[in-house]
């Protein structure tokens, strides 16, 4: 495959060490370098830095990325306010575009977005990690295949333990938790289910007196057979470890626990060195007559989400056909603004 020239614009984000994944993968990338926007230069200059130190990564303007001679793609990881902005600035470059989850704040700017990239035939590919997870992957093939008999029901949980300082910083996102981390869940829920009957938000603050931040996220979704549901917590010890996600059918309930399982701790900080296949996943299936069924999980082989999630990137550059179309990702982006409470 012919290399892909692209530059990444933002480090604001949580996900922003998206070019690591794609500097390092040079058999598919040729990775220009970091585009830090005006509003992002003081808050993570300390961040840039590190990168600077570490890596060599060139840092440009956000004219000069765009401008960039030969440049076919962008990687959008500016703070989650200003990620569509400069989607759509690229967009109108001519530019594919990977942009970071879930899609702004604005409805607006969204479908304006949308409609660029379609008229242009450009790729949108959007940063959900669990659709790079193997297990999840698998669990949505087997639901879809009809193996696991009818689906009513999908639990799925994705929480964490924050600082006071990390909640706070919730209040930017509309719906806090749900907006924030509860998105990715949503995806999975929709995949599988499609347009629920009804959404129910159930978003609050754990310590409404001491800090005013939607940090305990919980929406249901009614479907005509069941309701499933999406919960993500800030404040939940332990949150990681019990990331999961169960599917109950008429035939099987299918169970990931956890999401994904840290093999080496260290990844959590991008300045060290650390392995790039660094997570597992684990899953359990029982069946409908197993009574009380049995506690063996299998477990995943090694995986990177960033390193897949840009190869499939690259791919889709290359001609590979998107499996999420631009209309998917504008009806997901609905029913994440209606979990959030930010559209009914």
């Amino acid at each position: 495959m012919e290399k892909v020239k692209v530059i990444q614009i933002g480090i604001g984000h949580d996900h922003a060490d998206m070019f690591d994944s794609a500097r390092a993968q040079t058999d598919i990338f040729d990775f220009i370098g970091i585009a830090v926007p005006e509003c992002e230069e003081k808050e993570y200059a300390d961040k840039m830095q590190k990168i600077q130190d570490k890596f060599g990564i060139r840092k440009l303007s956000v004219e000069e990325a765009l401008s960039y001679p030969g440049l076919e793609g962008v990687i959008i990881e500016s703070e989650e306010k200003n990620l569509v902005k400069y989607a759509i600035m690229a967009a109108k470059r001519g530019l594919h575009i990977h942009m970071d989850k879930p899609g702004g704040f604005s409805l607006e700017e969204f479908e304006e977005l949308v409609a660029i990239v379609k008229e242009k035939k450009l790729v949108l590919s959007l940063g959900y990690m669990y659709r790079f997870n193997p297990k999840v992957q698998e669990a949505i093939r087997k639901a879809r295949a009809g193996e696991l008999g009818e689906i009513f029901s999908i639990e799925s949980h994705m929480s964490v333990r924050y600082s006071d300082k990390k909640r706070a910083w919730l209040s930017r996102f509309p719906g806090g938790m749900t907006f924030f981390l509860g998105c990715h869940l949503i995806d999975i829920i929709y995949q599988i289910l499609g347009e629920p009957e009804e959404i129910i938000p159930m978003n609050c603050a754990v310590e409404k007196d001491r800090l005013d931040v939607e940090d305990f996220g919980m929406v249901l979704f009614k479907y005509k057979n069941g309701v499933s549901f999406a919960k993500s917590s800030s404040v939940e010890a332990g949150g990681n470890l019990r990331r999961q996600l169960v599917l109950t059918g008429t035939k099987k309930t299918l169970e990931i626990r956890p999401l994904e399982n840290w093999v080496d701790p260290i990844y959590l900080d991008y300045c060290k060195e650390e392995p790039r296949g660094n997570l597992t996943a684990s899953t359990r299936e029982v069946n409908a007559g197993d009574g009380l069924g049995h506690n063996i999980f299998v477990e995943s082989e090694h995986f990177n989400r960033y390193d897949t999630m840009m190869r499939n990137f690259a791919e889709l550059v290359r001609g590979k056909e998107n499996p999420y179309s631009y209309d998917y990702e504008l009806s997901l982006f609905k029913v994440v603004l209606k979990a959030s409470g930010v559209i009914k």
